[in-house]
């Protein structure tokens, strides 16, 4: 086939981002479009590559499926939305994107800068109420890179180098505005798309010395701790780090965890709320996280040497985190994990005393704490059921080769996680509406595999349901939704009992601002879609229910069960 011949820039840019490896284009289209819906038209006609596009009839379903489809696939994907009402719509989606560190290129219209002499012209009312004097003001904090296009030769070169800085590390979103009449100008003629010379960044590792004194603090310690938060996804760091603790006997704790990275069942876990582990240590590892710990209520042992590292270990984009550091680590998790594996080996014998000593503690520790979560997992059925119930309910029906996604619903202690990318979890952002979303996308980059979402009832409220079923309708994705219902704004009660754990809020009936009833029909809105719906009310009609989405999910249809569940 001969090469494309763009005729326009909008063509140009369609085909330059299919060049520079984006596979889809998630877009809330408006009246700025209209160049890249006849560029889409067009090319179809030619037999151009281009990503595939994906109509999201809310700005939030099409933030999150694009977050979605690059945590499994690790590539960066495209979401365009309408000039600035769509890019205020999705600006939350963009602020989880910022704070996970996840590549994505944000594209929003412009509204047409000229009312006469050009096409792309002013030609409806709105484009006058839709001008801005700094549209990407309502981004730039959240982005990497922000830039308005001033030439339409120019968007395949902007494109580039967006991408090359989303996934350059740390990563992270970039923006980029354009006009309406810059996607309509001309292709200069005869003018060849431009090849891309412009690669991130290579991952890099601390220097030869800093993994020396690391080391050092980890095998001079007694009661060394490692905790991690979102390294999960990476399968060398997740290789690394197992065999880092199970070689020296260093437990894993994963506080606030985003996406776990070391298996739930490995004897060396120390579980997802180590506040014990980190009061008592001497030496700490801390692997790439915003949160290590909650610092009003954990204080670390007096001389304890605390070592964080990442590719930003001080989150430079946080403007209030007071961590200590003694030895900072800046570069890939994967290689710092390899290196300290390396250093450590001159060391400390993997089989002595010590280590040994160290092991035969952790594992029984491990074996109490997860036995005790187990039982309560294993009798919290009921009307309503426990959420560690029906956790566990959950991963037994679909076992390790799905892919779960959970938004404030899932808790993972009481799973089986085994491999990289099995279990998603949201940002520290707390924008609301990701799970549903990120789910579709996750199950678009993963067809034929399971992938179960679970999220609160509030959070499924502020996914615009009745948009997210239509996708999953429109293209076939057989995600299963499994609302866990509590019929109240739990994070917003728990803030409120843990600032005041005495006051009137806390005797109250229905403490204010927190309830959510009466609930929804979820099952009636995911049946508007002719997904395959439930309401399981009984813990015991739970496993059945799961059965019977599950047939429905391997036939191709989407399902949603709506669980009823108590508070913990």
């Amino acid at each position: 086939m001969t090469a494309p011949a763009p005729r326009t820039a909008a063509e140009a840019f369609l085909l330059s981002m299919k060049q520079s490896g984006i596979d889809y284009f998630f877009a809330n289209p408006g009246t700025d479009f209209a160049p890249i819906i006849e560029g889409y038209a067009y090319g179809a006609t030619q037999g151009w590559e281009m990503p595939e596009p994906i109509v999201c009839p809310h700005e939030t379903v099409a933030m999150g499926m694009a977050y979605g489809v690059t945590l499994v696939t690790g590539k960066p994907q495209a979401v365009m939305l309408h000039t600035n009402v769509g890019l205020a719509n999705g600006v939350m989606g963009l602020l989880n994107a910022s704070s996970d560190q996840v590549p994505m290129l944000v594209l929003s219209g412009r509204t047409p800068i000229v009312e006469n002499g050009r096409d792309g012209r002013r030609d409806a009312g709105i484009h006058w109420g839709q001008e801005m004097r700094d549209q990407a003001a309502m981004v730039r904090e959240a982005c990497k890179w922000d830039y308005d296009a001033r030439f339409g030769d120019q968007i395949p070169s902007l494109i580039e180098r967006s991408l090359a800085i989303a996934e350059s590390a740390p990563q992270g979103p970039v923006y980029l505005a354009l006009a309406r009449e810059i996607l309509g100008e001309a292709w200069p003629e005869g003018t060849p798309l431009p090849s891309r010379r412009m690669a991130p960044a290579a991952p890099s590792r601390p220097s030869a010395d800093a993994i020396e004194q690391a080391a050092d603090i980890l095998a001079n310690a007694e009661r060394p701790l490692i905790v991690a938060q979102r390294a999960g996804t990476d399968p060398r760091a997740w290789n690394a780090l197992v065999h880092l603790a199970e070689t020296f006997g260093l437990p894993v704790g994963e506080h606030w965890t985003i996406r776990p990275g070391f298996p739930t069942t490995h004897p060396m876990h120390a579980g997802f709320t180590p506040s014990a582990a980190l009061a008592e240590a001497d030496a700490l590892l801390v692997l790439d996280s915003l949160v290590p710990w909650i610092p009003a209520h954990t204080e670390l042992a007096d001389g304890c040497k605390v070592i964080q590292a990442g590719e930003d270990p001080l989150k430079s984009k946080t403007p209030v985190r007071g961590y200590p550091s003694d030895l900072t680590l800046a570069g890939n998790v994967g290689l710092i994990l390899e290196d300290l594996a390396a250093a450590l080996a001159d060391r400390i014998a993997s089989n002595s005393a010590k280590v040994v000593a160290r092991k035969e503690k952790l594992a029984a520790a491990h074996a109490k704490a997860r036995g005790a979560l187990m039982a309560i997992a294993r009798d919290g059925s009921g009307d309503a059921m426990h959420p560690l119930y029906a956790t566990r309910c959950i991963n037994d029906a679909f076992g390790a080769d799905a892919t779960y996604v959970s938004e404030l619903a899932m808790n993972p202690a009481v799973m089986d996680l085994e491999r990289p990318g099995q279990y998603l979890s949201h940002a520290l952002s707390g924008g609301l509406g990701w799970g549903v979303p990120a789910g579709l996308g996750v199950q678009l980059a993963k067809p034929g595999e399971a992938v179960v979402a679970c999220v609160g009832d509030g959070s499924h409220m502020f996914a615009n349901p009745v948009a997210a079923h239509q996708v999953a309708e429109a293209l076939g994705l057989p995600l299963l939704i499994c609302v866990f219902n509590n019929g109240i704004w739990n994070a917003v009660r728990r803030a409120a009992l843990n600032m005041y754990p005495d006051g009137d809020a806390s005797k109250a009936n229905v403490m204010p601002l927190t309830s959510l009833r009466p609930s929804p029909d979820f099952a009636g809105i995911a049946r508007a879609s002719r997904a395959h719906a439930e309401q399981v009310l009984h813990g015991q009609d739970l496993p059945a229910a799961l059965e019977r989405a599950k047939a429905a999910m391997k036939s191709g249809q989407p399902a949603l069960l709506d669980i009823a569940v108590r508070l913990p």
